[in-house]
């Protein structure tokens, strides 16, 4: 994988980083900082994401803006690592426009589905890429407010994993 990853983009492996008995699985320690920054609200504001306070996280993480495109939300911000994983720029484009045969499409995927029920979804599953490569991959949608009650927005992650077959 280490093919497709820019200049000045530096893979690390996580699971040196955190401490013995810290969730390794980054949809679920993405989810534990939404719900902590969410309190007892139904969803937190962008303006209390701070990708310096979710070092771990933010490299996979990106940003979806769904005002103004309520059907077709657009990437906004996105982290080195998600990015590494994308054929081509990732901000400006609508969601849409990225195929299942990507790790961006698939994590994805979903965003009807969050906007529609307005629950965080978590998706964990395969695909292969254009190559024949299979991925696994795990992936998390979290809706965002700036008002408290209209989702305005989407933070999402996902990582993998490429499984060679001998």
């Amino acid at each position: 994988m280490t093919e497709n990853i820019p200049d000045g983009v530096a893979r690390a492996e996580v699971e040196d980083d955190l401490p013995q008995g810290m969730e390794r699985r980054l949809v679920l320690r993405l989810l534990s900082h939404w719900r902590a920054i969410c309190g007892e609200r139904d969803y937190p504001s962008f303006s209390e994401v701070e990708p310096e306070n979710m070092p771990d996280m933010w490299h996979n993480c990106f940003v979806l803006e769904v005002v103004g495109h309520e059907e077709d939300p657009v990437f906004r911000a996105a982290g080195g690592e998600i990015m590494s994983y994308a054929p081509r720029s990732l901000i400006g484009t609508p969601v849409f426009a990225w195929t299942p045969d990507t790790l961006v499409g698939v994590a994805v995927s979903h965003t009807r589905d969050v906007l529609r029920k307005g629950v965080p979804m978590s998706h964990g599953d395969e695909f292969m890429k254009i190559d024949g490569t299979r991925v696994l991959y795990r992936s998390i949608l979290l809706p965002m407010s700036d008002d408290g009650e209209i989702i305005s927005g989407l933070l999402g992650a996902a990582n993998c994993r490429e499984v060679f077959e001998e």
